[in-house]
């Protein structure tokens, strides 16, 4: 492959993004720290300041100290998150979630509406309802537009390749919103704007390689590594595992185990070995397994064990192989609880070096429009270059 060589408008913009970035992040708060910190020349930041300034992405905002030297004072420049404003969707199987953000991810709007077992094309037309209730909140122009999928998504070109549970294959996602809505459109596995939304906006900023688990209609696995989103993530739910119940053992697929007809079977099952159970015949919510299992209800505490030592497994296969420095558990299974993740992080010692799981932090990503924010926060990276 030969290497092409970069435009000038290419170079611009990726020296635009670098003196945002710097300005964004703190590095540096005025024209001589950015020449300083990008390496630009003094002229060329000077003429990409004011092109900020004019756009309203930047202001200045009074004078600085003066160096040890003496000399003239640094006029501060000060970045504008209110300037403009971004939407994320996140798709999941029963619903499309929507947030409107500045560009620091402060929620300014949420919007969601119900998918019920639609799929194909009508799928697109509740996105772009969702997206239309968005803008009407709009008080800023519209940047551009983030969406996560769960699936297969060639996040360069914006292209679907495979989302079953919408009957999706090779949809120009990306084309076909931003011919409707006039603004670049980004688009990626939900799993993954997951992952880019904790390491963005949802944790301390010196963890630099998270992973999410992300356990929905699917099982799916998001990572930011060394600072920087890894876009061949995403669904684990076809991956074998093997399992044992009392006496015998069971091999299958993980979403096999996790999926949620699969667990209101199994509470079924255990509901006629313990009828004494407080499990609900319908209705039944990871809410009310971690209540039952919390009282000593053993139907749901066998529930419970079980779910824990698969995702023991998933915890020790990332550990093992990725190295990250935080595991988020997210999707409705987040209602079971810190005990749960607690045991979690309990087996999954027996199964991988102890160190390596003492050296990793783990928490529960709570917040359901998590995805959502993740591509809000992808969305700014490719625009803007402000997460990094």
């Amino acid at each position: 492959m030969t290497a092409s060589k970069a435009t000038r408008e290419q170079l611009r913009r990726h020296n635009r993004q670098l003196m945002l970035h710097a300005v964004y992040s703190g590095l540096a708060d005025n024209r001589a720290a950015l020449a300083q910190e990008t390496g630009l020349a003094k002229p060329t930041v000077s003429d990409l300041i004011g092109e900020l300034i004019d756009e309203g992405l930047l202001i200045e905002v009074g004078r600085g100290q003066s160096t040890d030297s003496g000399g003239k004072r640094p006029t501060l420049l000060q970045f504008v998150p209110d300037a403009r404003q971004v939407i994320g969707i996140s798709l999941d199987v029963d619903r499309v979630r929507g947030v409107l953000c500045n560009m620091a991810g402060r929620i300014i709007a949420q919007h969601h509406a119900n998918l019920l077992d639609i799929e194909g094309h009508p799928v697109i037309d509740i996105v772009q309802h969702v997206i239309n209730g968005l803008i009407a909140q709009l008080d800023a122009p519209l940047l551009c537009i983030g969406i996560g999928v769960p699936g297969i998504v060639e996040n360069s070109v914006g292209v679907v390749r495979y989302a079953p549970q919408f009957g999706w294959q090779n949809l120009p996602l990306a084309d076909i919103l931003t011919d409707c809505f006039h603004v670049p459109v980004y688009v990626a596995n939900k799993a993954e704007m997951a992952a880019m939304g904790q390491f963005a906006f949802g944790m301390p900023n010196d963890s630099r390689s998270p992973v999410v688990v992300l356990l929905n209609s699917t099982i799916e696995i998001g990572m930011v590594l060394g600072g920087a989103i890894y876009h061949n993530g995403g669904d684990i739910s076809s991956l074998h595992i093997s399992r044992h119940m009392g006496q015998h053992s069971e091999t299958g697929r993980l979403e096999t185990f996790l999926s949620w007809p699969y667990l209101k079977r199994r509470a079924e099952l255990l509901r006629q070995e313990h009828p004494d159970t407080t499990l609900p015949i319908t209705g039944l919510t990871f809410m009310h397994m971690q209540y039952a299992a919390l009282h000593g209800d053993v139907a749901a505490q066998t529930l419970v064990e079980e779910i824990t030592d698969i995702l023991a497994q998933v915890f020790s296969w990332i550990i093992a192989m990725l190295r990250p420095d935080h595991i988020s558990l997210a999707g409705g299974i987040v209602d079971l609880g810190e005990t749960v993740l607690n045991r979690i992080m309990d087996k999954a010692e027996s199964l991988v070096q102890p160190e390596l799981v003492q050296s990793v932090k783990f928490s529960l990503a709570e917040p359901y429009e998590l995805s959502a924010l993740g591509a809000v926060a992808e969305a700014l990276q490719n625009e803007l270059g402000l997460v990094r």
